[in-house]
């Protein structure tokens, strides 16, 4: 980072704001304009000095001191800013604009409010205004004394018009994202009576990183690798939402800051599919990020990533490096064997057009029971967050009804997260039990910030010992309660058909229910539930089970069966495998055994889905259920980890199919067996398996049914 430069302030006066609609009288003498006046605002700016892209000319110009800027001039892509004055009238003190450029611009361009309602005088004789590009980045009503707040995004967009191909780029430059180009402009101690404009010189405000990533090393045996993102991240906030003080230089942080920022290179190929850009020995992809110019920023680093979700991270050279500059980043040649590979991200690198049973899903089973105290019922040992960092996207539990208010039906008792016996599962910090809601809460918190551009599935089931068909109508009665409430606050998609794909569903947990078909007189409870919703037979235990999977609907109380026949042919189905306890007490006191078929089935299952898995119809999921308990009590050989790397050990070692989805692969003992995180590694890396292209919706093709469109966050692919 030993070259910068300075988009110079001066460079362009863009604005002049005038009082085009007042006469010579209001002007004349002391006497301030009369409270309500609007300001009429107009622009004037320097030759050649517009705005919102960069002059191509200083672009490719390698000896250029500064890169003028450009107002769009077509009608259809007018620029907005807006403007504030703490001492105009207080109901009409802030607003927005649009600036009418002409391209060879010679007289004042106009400038005409976007509302009914300009910035207006209060009848005193002096104003301050403060301004910022764009508009729409400014909240809106945020002025305040001296400030404004204003997000920067941490989803940028890169752009082009090329058609990404198999064959590895050249030099491949990507257009910015210019409404990311934050700039303001403030003009104080404007008197109107001895002043006729307001002259507003925007300068540049956001900071700008221009980087360039290098191609492949010639040595390497894979010689092409596709990048699907670049990564900037730094030590402390750089986009999110944040207040600016003008006056003071100063900036208050809100509660979504965050300290990186994405910029997405997955572009269009000839079938319109999202790809990331082929690079290759000698290629060279250029990108631009925008930053918000925290002087508290010490440290920056850039991270490459790869369709596989493998990275390579180059921390910069911080000593030159000063806010509201243009810094150049040239990235080392990629080393592909060196490349790391990334957990946390790997969802986030596909085209959000993938349908949702093409994706292969690492999930943990019995995902919470890193609270239990007994030693065999303990399947994980990491806490929810570091679970979905260490790439499960599935997760599962039981439920129970409990008398605690959820934090989602806020009633006075609600859905609780059990154990294997029904037994409530207590928090770690003893202020209570787990409730559905707080489950819904935090994996929802984990898809607020880094994971926002993904979705996950929660998995549950009632599972209790002794329970009553009264009491299971209890369970589902309250379920139906949350799962309408959590519908309403976008936690949950409230429709997902077999055209479903990832943009759809973005920012949201799935949820899955399991049917105890025990007793079907209970279903109706969760009649139009926004829920998937599947049948559980014990058969499943030792023998892949055919499950009719609709979604906020019941399958047919005798549906399923261990045959391909009990599929479903319209709607959605689950082929799955699902042993809790595969360890079973033995004859002998404290002596256990694998229960008959549990190691069979972690292997079947596959094979069965494989054998049932066609990508044009994309309505069939498969779950290999490779986890559950340990022996019967904390004596016993056949601990969790025992069950990982045996079950583990048998599913890597088959043959699986290298041409189709591998469906949800629920393991023990997330981040402390090995096998496990091979697993995880091998379902994460199966997504980009170059000789299986996961299927995609086209634009041609049908829109799923209800509203399933991402929460703010997220939102959609339409």
């Amino acid at each position: 980072m030993n070259k910068r430069f300075l988009i110079p302030a001066l460079a362009w006066s863009l604005l002049a704001l005038s009082f085009a609609g007042c006469t010579d009288d209001n002007m004349s003498g002391s006497d301030p304009l009369p409270e309500g006046t609007e300001f009429d605002f107009g622009t004037t700016v320097e030759s050649n000095r517009t705005r919102t892209y960069y002059d191509p000319a200083d672009v490719a110009n390698p000896d250029a001191t500064s890169w003028k800027i450009f107002w769009n001039y077509e009608s259809s892509l007018y620029d907005h800013i807006y403007i504030y004055s703490p001492q105009a009238l207080a109901s009409a003190n802030q607003a927005s604009y649009t600036v009418q450029a002409t391209k060879d611009m010679v007289e004042p361009a106009p400038v005409a409010k976007d509302g009914d309602v300009g910035v207006q005088t209060n009848g005193v004789s002096n104003y301050d205004f403060y301004a910022m590009y764009p508009a729409k980045a400014v909240k809106s009503g945020s002025g305040k004394d001296t400030s404004l707040s204003a997000t920067m995004p941490d989803r940028q967009t890169a752009s082009t018009t090329e058609v990404m191909t198999d064959e590895a780029v050249g030099e491949f430059q990507t257009t910015a994202d210019m409404d990311c180009a934050l700039m303001i402009a403030k003009k104080t101690g404007y008197n109107p009576a001895t002043e006729k404009t307001v002259n507003l010189e925007f300068e540049p405000f956001a900071s700008m990183v221009d980087i360039t990533v290098n191609g492949t090393t010639g040595s390497n045996t894979q010689s092409k690798v596709r990048i699907t993102s670049v990564i900037i991240e730094a030590n402390a906030p750089i986009a999110g939402s944040f207040m600016y003080d003008y006056k003071n230089d100063k900036f208050v942080f809100d509660a979504d800051a965050s300290n990186s920022i994405t910029v997405d290179t997955k572009f269009a190929d000839a079938s319109g599919d999202k790809v990331g850009v082929m690079m290759g020995d000698g290629s060279l992809l250029k990108v631009r990020a925008f930053m918000i110019p925290n002087p508290d920023v010490t440290s920056l680093k850039v991270k490459v990533v790869t369709a596989e979700s493998k990275t390579m991270t180059k921390n910069l050279n911080m000593n030159s490096f000063k806010p509201k500059q243009i810094h150049f980043v040239k990235l080392p040649k990629i080393n592909v064997k060196d490349l790391k590979f990334d957990y946390t991200i790997w969802l986030s690198q596909l085209d959000p057009n993938i349908y949702l049973s093409e994706i292969s899903l690492p999930g943990s089973a019995l995902s919470f029971n890193y609270l239990m105290s007994d030693t065999y019922k303990k399947t994980q040992t990491m806490e929810l967050k570091d679970q979905f960092n260490a790439g499960v996207r599935v997760f599962q539990c039981h439920v129970n009804t409990i008398d605690q208010t959820s934090s989602i039906d806020g009633g006075s008792t609600s859905v609780g997260i059990a154990d294997s016996d029904g037994n409530s599962v207590l928090k770690s910090d003893n202020s209570g039990s787990w409730t559905l809601g707080d489950v819904l809460m935090a994996l929802h918190k984990e898809m607020s910030g880094t994971h926002k551009d993904e979705f996950c599935v929660l998995a549950i089931s009632d599972w209790i010992s002794g329970i009553t068909t009264a009491q299971l109508s209890t369970l589902y009665s309250r379920l139906k309660v949350v799962l309408d409430k959590a519908g309403e606050m976008g936690l949950i998609p409230t429709g997902i058909n077999p055209n479903t794909t990832i943009g759809d569903v973005k920012g949201k947990v799935i949820i899955k229910v399991q049917l105890n078909g025990e007793y079907t007189d209970a279903w109706n409870q969760l009649s139009k539930a926004n829920v998937w919703m599947n049948t559980y037979e014990q058969a499943a235990e030792t023998a892949p089970y055919y499950s009719p999977m609709p979604y906020g609907a019941q399958p047919d109380k005798n549906a399923g069966g261990i045959s391909a026949w009990a599929l479903d042919g319209s709607g959605m189905n689950l082929i799955y495998s699902d042993c809790a306890n595969p360890i079973r007490t033995g004859i002998i006191l404290y002596s256990y055994n694998w229960r008959d078929g549990v190691q069979a089935n972690a292997t079947a299952v596959l094979t069965a889905y494989a054998q049932n898995y066609e990508s044009t119809e994309h309505r069939n999921f498969s779950m290999t259920y490779l986890g559950g308990c340990g022996g019967g009590n904390n004596r016993s050989s056949y601990t969790t980890s025992t069950v990982a790397s045996t079950l583990n050990a048998l599913w890597l070692n088959i043959d699986k199919p290298t041409l189709k989805p591998w469906g949800w692969v629920m393991f023990n003992c997330v981040g402390t067996e090995a096998t496990t995180t091979q697993g995880i590694q091998a379902v994460i890396e199966h997504n980009a398996d170059p000789e299986f292209k996961l299927a995609r919706r086209s634009a041609a093709k049908a829109k799923p049914s209800g509203d399933t469109k991402g929460i703010a966050n997220g939102g959609t692919v339409f």
